[in-house]
């Protein structure tokens, strides 16, 4: 076989590797975008939570939990954000949980533990990360 040819196949076998790890790796960056399926005892399947955690990210994308202030109203970012009634229907005393824009607002406003982010630990924009 000339070395021509066994040159080209081992390029192509390179290449070939190199695309299966780009699919694995974006397998894997597509599946860690997505959230969890829990936040703490908050009820995703309530009427309450269906604004949480939308796919594209883009609002209510913070599981914060082990709240201690649900009835604080008074938002870290100057709105009034009253919360007391809908945390406390749609998950338990045991850990009352909720969905919220801001890390901030879990733990100023709320005085929560964050969980998660859906969008990143720290990210605390409007929009998701492009």
């Amino acid at each position: 076989m000339p070395f021509e040819v066994v040159q080209h196949r081992l390029q192509q076998t390179k290449m070939f590797k190199a695309l299966c790890v780009l699919c694995l790796v974006t397998a894997v960056l597509a599946k860690s975008s997505s959230p969890p399926s829990s936040c703490g005892t908050l009820d995703l399947t309530s009427d309450l939570t269906q604004h949480c955690f939308p796919q594209d990210g883009s609002h209510h994308f913070v599981c914060c939990v082990d709240i201690t202030s649900p009835e604080t109203s008074q938002s870290p970012h100057g709105n009034r954000n009253p919360l007391n009634d809908v945390i406390k229907a749609a998950s338990k005393p045991s850990s009352y949980s909720w969905c919220t824009c801001s890390e901030e607002i879990c733990t100023q406003q709320l005085g929560g533990r964050v969980a998660w982010n859906q969008n990143g630990a720290g990210w605390k924009g409007f929009r998701p990360p492009q």
